[in-house]
């Protein structure tokens, strides 16, 4: 089977993970080149629906930016995605780019995959993105359950928060909502102080080379201070507790 490479997969600040940021994409387009690219992102032919309609990760007021998938054969991306380069000047990997331009705006004519598990290929968008610096750096962390949050909100006590974002059982850190900004707690005796973060746009971002690196990645590692640790998820951890106690982690 052909994978299909996949593009425009953003973050969701509702449900976090290493997704890209847009805003941290967001560049100055040649107004004939970026024509020609949207021209190729509306000619794509819908691949798949979605019961329901994506919306704009920069809050422009856009509710709704569509709730389908387009494809070129090739590649395949939201049909909002061309919403993403119009009004937020956001750029994509060059090689599709360059593609698009080339073809005239016009996509050649192929085949249309059957929609299967496995057809999406996210890694080369992936790979670009955190290359760009728009990746948070969320590596090791897990979008926790129901009853994983009930765990976690005990152990909070009063420590205020809006929702429980995430976690990571290895460290013992959670991520919580605070009066819209975000605060990362470790949830240990002895653990670091809480750290607060007025919104995604602060939280260290994963490697871009070796700089990004070092800045991101490390940063992170700093306020964690202590090196990572192989994960561990949060229903191991609270299964390997002892009564009365903290138990290990």
């Amino acid at each position: 089977m052909q994978r299909l490479e996949v593009l425009g997969h953003w973050f969701n600040p509702y449900a976090p993970t290493t997704l890209p940021r847009p805003q941290a994409l967001v560049t100055e387009w040649q107004p004939e080149r970026r024509a020609l690219l949207l021209a190729y992102l509306d000619a794509g032919k819908e691949l798949v629906r979605f019961p329901e309609p994506s919306f704009c990760r920069f809050d422009c007021g856009i509710e709704h930016t569509g709730a389908g998938d387009r494809s070129d054969g090739r590649w395949v991306w939201p049909e909002g995605l061309s919403h993403y380069v119009e009004r937020h000047s956001v750029r994509l990997p060059e090689p599709f780019v360059a593609h698009a331009v080339g073809c005239g705006g016009v996509p050649k004519a192929f085949r249309m995959p059957k929609v299967a598990f496995g057809l999406y290929d996210p890694g080369p968008w992936l790979a670009w993105a955190r290359a760009q610096g728009a990746c948070p750096d969320l590596d090791g962390f897990d979008l926790p359950d129901a009853e994983v949050r009930e765990r976690i909100r005990a152990d909070l006590g009063a420590i205020r928060h809006d929702e429980i974002l995430l976690c990571r059982g290895s460290t013992r850190d959670v991520v919580l909502l605070v009066d819209d900004a975000i605060e990362l707690h470790q949830l240990r005796t002895g653990g670091r102080s809480p750290q607060r973060f007025t919104g995604w746009h602060e939280w260290p971002v994963a490697g871009a080379g070796a700089g990004a690196d070092a800045g991101g990645i490390a940063a992170l590692r700093a306020l964690q201070g202590q090196k990572p640790k192989p994960g561990v998820s949060f229903d191991e951890f609270f299964g390997r507790r002892k009564p009365g106690g903290e138990g290990g982690g």
